[in-house]
């Protein structure tokens, strides 16, 4: 009583301190996710321009994608094509915007009759769309359903979308033809060429130079739109799978023996088979026969050669220990030539169409059978009139050859043993009634039925507790620890990956693995950080070893792209300096090389025998007088200097404008679709664009 009485007299400091406590608490995830600017990155995916891109909104966008592809989506592809359709979009209304850029009514609804041309809701008795018959469509569907009254609302803003697209790209089309002029160029481009003498040195002629970090990073500087760079990851990971110890397949070894060596449910003596696979397999029993031929494996001779009774194993075959027993010896044919008539009835959910009961269906199929036996012509005039299966009624019935099994129960049944060939009969399924005609069967071959019991070797709960410990351990010994040091005390693989993007899904190595990419890409997670992480079939303990930024690529990270250009281009002015001479013969033989003559080369195709594709070398050919020796030039492959033997000019054309229309399609086929087209990597390239993806998905 004493402690509560003070606790009373003190109720005020309590709930100061209290307060200050969950205060501090908040404070401290607050930090931990970012502070306050976390929360914009949270309630948006992304920003386009001046334009955020709402969570909700694409999140209910990844979601329908998802739901399209029946799952064949996963949630970062369909937020990449979802990212994808946002980005076209807002770039377009920003750019249509800012040009001021309307349709009208009647732009919107030639569009809307592009889109629904052949609907039916929408055409007139000619088969053309009506307007008429739209705009009172959508007055209906206003008073009866507001929902699907909204989405109409969203279907006609996009085909003001889709006017206004292709009001744009027309534009775009009208800026890019081709002049005559330019049809001139085009035409001289490919028909005038030129026959030339030359030497190539090639540029290991000259002694190895040295190439250094000011040099590379000089580069990089001029040339930055060309390096730049995502940000990136790289880490390294040892896996820990989920697998069964000796112990385990032991386990499983004893129990499947005992199956086969005890008194009573013995798998060699039971009678009721199917109940005992049901009790003692995780395979259940299939009561039906397979062909010889059918049977392959390691274990099929073995089995085969078993006496009607008698069980082969235990063996041990994907993964599970087995035994099986020979049921069954007999012979079949494989496959059967029939064609049916299906008469259905309401119910069976084979035709909506159909109303006619049970008993009509069955009176009406045995009226069809009594009139195909009396005359098989009728067959497939029949089979076209009254079957509800249309596929085999559009030819007369045929079902072709069929393969033993491949037939409902009592179809099969009836096809491959009871009918004779060449007769009808009635049989009924699920499916309702069929007039049936055996036309052939093949000749019988073996077939044997078995049974099967099958026990997975599985990790246990103890090796499954166990692997967890190894995992926590050597994650805790690595953090403290040098990683690859550790894996080696274990004998475990250390696997490096690099260049991990943030919308990376798959890790090499180690599949779909997309909260470990998260993780590498978390603010929070820095160079040497590990963690384990659960795959779901064991667990992978991963190591940042590299944090690449975005931007320009550092004199280290762009060495193996620069330090070849850079080389080659200090040998060739090594090469050209030694040239003094204007003789090409004395040329080709200071460096020992030797001299080669081009011959009907032009700017279309500019491509040196020996020498591969060289347009600086034949660019400046071209700009030659005719016996003529070029000063050296550094080409791609070398340093060339050239002598212009002959320049032919092709012949002047009345006119250029079919040249000129063709460079025109050329050019608007690549520029003219929305989805592809340049234009939008333009557009993407003139706004500050910010993704957040990576935070969310």
């Amino acid at each position: 009583m004493a402690i509560l009485s003070k606790i009373r007299e003190r109720t005020v400091f309590l709930i100061v301190i209290i307060a200050l406590a969950l205060f501090a608490f908040v404070l401290t995830d607050l930090f931990r996710n970012g502070g306050f600017s976390a929360d914009k990155a949270s309630s948006s995916v992304g920003v386009i321009g001046d334009e955020e891109i709402g969570r909700e909104q694409f999140a209910s966008e990844v979601e329908n994608i998802v739901q399209q592809s029946q799952g064949r989506t996963s949630s970062v592809q369909a937020a990449k094509q979802a990212w994808e359709n946002n980005l076209r979009r807002t770039l377009l209304k920003q750019e249509f915007e800012k040009l001021g850029l309307e349709v009208g009514t009647d732009q919107i609804t030639d569009a809307m009759a592009e889109q629904l041309a052949g609907d039916p809701r929408f055409s007139n008795e000619a088969g053309f769309f009506d307007e008429a018959k739209l705009k009172q469509f959508i007055a209906e569907l206003k008073v009866t359903s507001p929902e699907q009254y909204q989405q109409w609302v969203n279907f006609e803003k996009s085909m003001e979308v889709n006017a206004k697209s292709q009001l744009y790209f027309n534009m775009v089309r009208a800026g890019v033809q081709a002049t005559l002029l330019e049809g001139q160029q085009v035409y001289h481009q490919e028909n005038d060429n030129l026959t030339f003498e030359f030497v190539k040195i090639p540029f290991d002629s000259a002694e190895d130079v040295e190439i250094s970090k000011s040099d590379i990073k000089s580069y990089i500087n001029d040339h930055k739109e060309r390096f730049q760079q995502e940000a990136k990851r790289d880490i390294e990971f040892v896996s820990f799978e989920e697998k069964a110890s000796e112990e385990d397949n032991e386990a499983v070894l004893a129990e499947i023996e005992k199956l086969i060596s005890g008194e009573n449910d013995n798998f060699k003596t039971i009678e009721n088979v199917e109940e005992f696979l049901a009790v003692n397999s995780e395979t259940p029993y299939n009561d039906t026969y397979t062909f010889e031929y059918d049977i392959k494996g390691e274990f099929a001779e073995d089995i085969l050669g078993l006496d009607v009774n008698e069980v082969y194993g235990p063996y041990f075959e994907n993964e599970s220990y087995k035994l099986t027993r020979m049921l069954e010896r007999s012979q079949k044919p494989d496959s059967v030539k029939t064609s049916h008539i299906l008469v259905t009835y309401d119910g069976t959910r084979v035709d909506g169409s159909v109303t006619r009961s049970k008993e009509e269906a069955k009176s009406l199929a045995d009226s069809i059978n009594s009139v195909v036996k009396r005359n098989s012509d009728k067959f497939a005039e029949l089979a076209t009139e009254f079957s509800s299966d249309r596929q085999s009624a559009e030819k007369g019935g045929d079902l072709d050859w069929i393969p033993y099994g491949a037939l409902v129960p009592e179809f099969n049944d009836y096809v491959f043993e009871e009918a004779r060939v060449n007769s009808y009969g009635v049989v009924e399924t699920d499916f309702g009634f069929h007039v049936i005609y055996v036309e052939e069967r093949t000749s019988p071959k073996d077939v044997v039925k078995l049974a099967t019991v099958t026990k997975r070797v599985e990790p246990s709960e103890k090796t499954l507790n166990e692997l967890y410990r190894s995992a926590s351990k050597f994650e805790l010994a690595a953090k403290e620890n040098d990683f690859r040091t550790e894996a080696d005390t274990l004998g475990k693989t250390v696997k490096p990956v690099s260049g991990i993007n943030k919308l990376d899904e798959s890790i090499p190595g180690a599949g779909r693995q997309r909260s470990i990419v998260k993780w590498a890409f978390e603010d929070g997670t820095k160079v040497g950080d590990v963690k384990s992480f659960d795959t779901g079939n064991g667990y992978i303990v991963a190591r940042v070893t590299k944090k690449t930024k975005k931007g320009l690529k550092t004199p280290e990270e762009a060495s193996a792209a620069v330090t070849p250009i850079l080389k080659k281009r200090k040998q060739a002015e090594k090469i050209m300096a030694q040239i003094k001479e204007n003789d090409l013969d004395a040329i080709a033989a200071s460096f020992g090389q030797i001299k080669q003559k081009a011959t009907l080369i032009n700017m279309s195709n500019p491509v040196i025998p020996g020498g591969g594709r060289e347009p600086k070398i034949v660019g400046a050919a071209f700009a030659m007088e005719e016996g003529q020796v070029s000063k050296p030039l550094q080409g791609r492959s070398g340093v060339y200097v050239i002598q212009l033997l002959e320049k032919k000019t092709a012949e002047q054309l009345p006119s250029y404008r079919s040249i000129a229309k063709e460079e025109t399609e050329k050019r608007t086929r690549s520029l003219m679709n929305p989805r592809t087209s340049p234009i939008i990597e333009a557009l993407k390239n003139s706004k500050e664009i910010e993704d957040n993806r990576h935070l969310i998905y």
